[in-house]
């Protein structure tokens, strides 16, 4: 795996698991927002040369494209069918208006509902890959990551022990392969 910054991580290597109990059906922020300029939320952009405007960048262009990904600490159980879907979410600056702050939140890429029979402790959850932002005009300043669960339903354990930035990862995916041969 590749090395990272703590701070391009929604739940840091280390740092205390993201627990995914709550309420029926209510989604579950996971982490705080990250901030692509850098300063965090609800700072103002400084240094710009020209006509001021919002800062805002497309995270899913260029020639090497950042995933998440994110593993599973305490298994997750439920007493009424949960299951989970996360969610990398975008969303622009308010400005000064709104306090520097996310605005609405976009779902730009997510997992599809992952049954709690598959969110065993130690699981590495699909990656999701950095798309770029639709609509294409919107350059977003804010990046998330969403954990959305089923409507009516929740979990009464789980927690997300790993959600993190990486821009590439040593995956050798024919390691669990059957071998073609008998000794």
């Amino acid at each position: 795996m590749s090395l990272i910054d703590a701070s391009l991580s929604f739940v840091p290597y280390g740092a205390p698991a993201q627990s995914m109990v709550g309420a029926a059906g209510v989604a579950i922020p996971i982490g705080i927002p990250f901030d692509l300029l850098g300063s965090g939320v609800g700072t103002p952009p400084v240094n710009y040369y020209g006509t001021p405007t919002l800062f805002g960048m497309d995270p899913g262009s260029g020639f090497l494209k950042p995933f998440l990904r994110t593993i599973v600490g305490v298994t997750f159980t439920t007493a009424n069918s949960a299951t989970l879907n996360l969610q990398l979410q975008y969303a622009v600056d308010t400005g000064a208006g709104g306090g520097y702050q996310p605005g609405t939140w976009n779902t730009i890429v997510e997992t599809g509902v992952i049954a709690v029979a598959n969110l065993l402790a130690n699981t590495i959850l699909p990656k999701l890959e950095f798309e770029p932002t639709f609509p294409y005009n919107v350059r977003p300043r804010y990046v998330r990551l969403n954990g959305a669960i089923a409507a009516s339903t929740n979990f009464t354990a789980g927690t997300i022990s790993f959600a993190g930035i990486l821009a590439g990862a040593d995956e050798f995916a024919q390691k669990l392969q059957g071998k073609a041969f008998t000794v």
